[in-house]
């Protein structure tokens, strides 16, 4: 069964924006729309507008936008179907179906299979789980609760019971090996199950379903944890193990650890704010994700020096995200779970209180590599650490670590603030070059901008029609929207909406329709940028068809269009 695209229509005609988005974030009426602190940014002052009339929403700081569809989508980490899913439900508009998929996309019909595959798949093992997988859990402190909580499971150790199980269900062997839970043998052809006598961790989106599995083993066998491949569902690197519950804690706080038992352990505990990265290095996505839902992490790896450097890999990440970071190490233990089982939970408790920042935990690291009674030590230490400080974005706080590094090292505080400063030069002198790579590809964005200044400046669309057509623009929503610029109908807007679902393809639609730069308020500012814009269009398009013409008429007749197009000067006479 499948959505129906009338309910599709129906969430996002009935779905009431403004009050959806003030869930999140407050919103004030300012002429035909509402302003407000971005929710998916550090926003110091309100970027984020919500057009009540068009039902969409734009950011002029980070750049998101879309519909109701769309929001909820990335603020809640949802897929397509789930968002309309809940949508509607939040409507109280009844959910219909088709069997028919019609045209639907044939990626959402595999998604909803592979949904089920996977929900099937946690329960088969969760029944599966016999009397050794329990009894080596309740060694480890795991009782029944908490078994069912998480849902863990086991994979037997017969080869191909999980295909024959699906099989007798009615599934297809191509669904059934697109999914990751089977695998295809190239000698013999034959089907077998991915995971065998494992214990299963499902793997939850935020939204409750299970999507992967973490399989490990009861020994010392290798690997010792094997995770789901990447599917249609499953993206290892914007996924957080335990978020769905840890969404539901409502600390201050989270904690970043490394693997399903720690995140078990934790949560037996009462840390139910505790997720974990899937054993992968930590990635922006997930960094992204974590911001959703709040603004410090404490990230508490193993011990070892592969924690180590985790550790220092995801602290920039997460900082880039406006994260607070502390990070705690647990000195004669190496893992949370040991940790728990040695000392219980009130220590943890004052270990994690007590917590360094991320900036010292890399100073009293790299500290340890000194002999601070050694000058010639001491001052190259003093250097490195002044590095560190140097790469702090805040003024601030970086005056707070330059004082607290004086006093504990014994140093003129002028002293070090020179060094920082010094170090911050540098570091500026070598962004220089990531600078200009940046602005190269903000130029890459010239038909979006084109395209939202003839939508907010439809009176001079006339002017500059004779210079532009669609050959122009990228094949795809680019293309179209610049046919819905052209026309201007609710039918093609309709179209577009219905077309390009996709969290990206909505925050282009909302970059051209939501995306009205003030800076055209100055009308030199506007003249430049469209002649800018469509001269740069043209000149692409010209070098395009010159490398792949072979017609010397055309030629002829590209070359003087490139010699009118140096020439070109639109006068903005209804602008």
């Amino acid at each position: 069964m499948y959505l129906s695209q009338n309910l599709i229509e129906k969430v996002r005609e009935l779905s009431d924006i403004v009050s959806i988005i003030s869930e999140y974030t407050n919103l004030t009426k300012k002429g035909q729309g509402y302003v407000g602190k971005c929710p998916f940014h550090t926003d110091k002052t309100p970027s984020f507008y919500v057009s009540e009339d068009k039902q969409m929403y734009h950011c002029f700081g980070c750049g998101v936008g879309g519909n109701t569809i769309t929001f909820m989508m990335e603020k809640e980490n949802l897929t397509f179907v789930e968002a309309v899913e809940s949508l509607a439900t939040r409507a109280n508009i009844p959910l219909e179906y088709e069997d028919s998929v019609g045209n639907r996309n044939e990626e959402n019909v595999k998604r909803e299979v592979m949904f089920r595959l996977y929900n099937q798949a946690a329960r088969f093992y969760y029944y599966a789980l016999n009397n050794n997988a329990k009894d080596y859990l309740q060694k480890r402190g795991v009782s029944e609760r908490v078994i069912k909580i998480f849902g863990i499971g086991y994979s037997p150790p017969d080869y191909n019971i999980l295909y024959k199980y699906f099989k007798q269900l009615g599934y297809e062997d191509e669904i059934l090996i697109q999914s990751g839970l089977c695998l295809k043998s190239e000698r013999t052809g034959n089907i077998y199950d991915r995971f065998s006598d494992r214990l299963m961790f499902p793997i939850f989106n935020t939204n409750k379903k299970v999507i992967a599995f973490g399989g490990r083993v009861f020994g010392d066998q290798n690997p010792k944890y094997l995770n789901s491949p990447e599917s249609l569902i499953f993206d290892k690197s914007q996924t957080l193990y335990a978020l769905n519950f840890a969404k539901m804690s409502r600390s201050d706080y989270y904690i970043l650890v490394e693997g399903y038992m720690d995140v078990v352990a934790m949560h037996k505990a009462g840390f139910t704010q505790t997720v974990a990265s899937l054993g992968t290095a930590f990635t922006k996505a997930q960094a992204r994700l974590l911001k959703r839902y709040t603004e410090q992490v404490v990230i508490l790896y193993d011990s070892d020096k592969a924690g180590e450097k985790a550790t220092l890999r995801a602290i920039p990440i997460l900082r880039q995200e406006g994260i607070n970071v502390r990070v705690l190490q647990l000195k004669d233990s190496k893992d949370p779970d040991e940790y728990l089982t040695r000392y219980g939970k009130e220590s943890l408790e004052k270990l994690i209180d007590s917590a360094k920042s991320d900036t010292w935990f890399e100073v009293l690291r790299l500290e340890k590599q000194y002999n601070l009674s050694i000058a010639e030590q001491k001052i190259s230490f003093l250097q490195k650490s002044s590095q560190i400080i140097a790469k702090l974005s805040s003024g601030i706080e970086q005056l707070v670590y330059i004082d607290e590094m004086a006093k504990k090292y014994d140093i003129a505080t002028d002293a070090i603030k020179a060094e920082v400063n010094k170090q911050e030069r540098a570091r500026n002198y070598t962004n220089e070059t990531s600078n200009q790579l940046v602005s190269t590809i903000k130029k890459a964005n010239v038909q979006i901008e084109l395209l939202s200044i003839l939508y907010h400046h439809k009176n001079i669309f006339p002017n500059v029609e004779p210079y532009i057509g669609e050959e122009l623009f990228d094949a795809g929503i680019i293309r179209d929207l610049f046919r819905y610029v052209q026309t201007r109908t609710e039918k093609e807007l309709a179209y577009l909406n219905a077309s390009y679902t996709t969290i990206e393809e909505q925050k282009i639609i909302s970059n051209v329709i939501m995306g009205d730069d003030i800076r055209y308020e100055d009308s030199k500012v506007l003249y430049k940028t469209l002649n800018d814009s469509v001269k740069a269009l043209n000149n692409v398009y010209i070098k395009r068809q010159l490398k792949t013409s072979t017609d010397p008429l055309e030629l002829q007749e590209l070359l003087s269009k490139k010699k009118v197009l140096d020439k070109l000067n639109i006068a903005l006479i209804n602008g």
